[in-house]
């Protein structure tokens, strides 16, 4: 288990930095937390280190499913599950392709959990109090 204490944004810059290197296709993180315990913000930090050219990295809240790339040589899909009203959904995002592929950071991924690959990298986001937020590596 590794366990990082965020108390700034350049905290959470340093654990994004230390789970990009784990980053490959067909890497899969998943991103488990309350609302507001820094999961888009530690995947925008996450993406910006694969992939420092893009200059806007979106929350894929509403659309589902973002993605980036790199001249073709690595593409990356950020997804949000929130908004999933059942696994089936699943199918209809093409994840199944990205999986094998792709690097995926899947926020809100409890009702895919049965799909995930089995390299998936589970990560945890709790809140303590003075805003400090823990990100964990199960």
């Amino acid at each position: 288990m590794i366990e990082f204490e965020c108390a700034s944004l350049n905290d959470t810059k340093n654990a994004a930095e230390y789970f990009a290197r784990f980053a490959k296709p067909g890497q899969c993180f998943a991103l488990y937390g309350n609302l507001g315990s820094g999961k888009t913000t530690f995947s925008q930090f996450l993406i910006k280190s694969l992939i420092p050219t893009v200059k806007y990295i979106a929350s894929p809240t509403f659309t589902i499913v973002q993605t980036y790339n790199d001249n073709n040589r690595l593409e990356i899909w950020h997804v949000d599950c929130y908004r999933l009203k059942n696994s089936e959904e699943f199918f209809e995002l093409g994840l199944e392709e990205a999986f094998e592929n792709c690097i995926t950071i899947i926020e809100w991924p409890e009702i895919i959990d049965d799909f995930l690959p089995q390299n998936t990298i589970k990560i945890q986001f709790s809140m303590k109090c003075n805003n400090i937020r823990t990100i964990r590596r199960e």
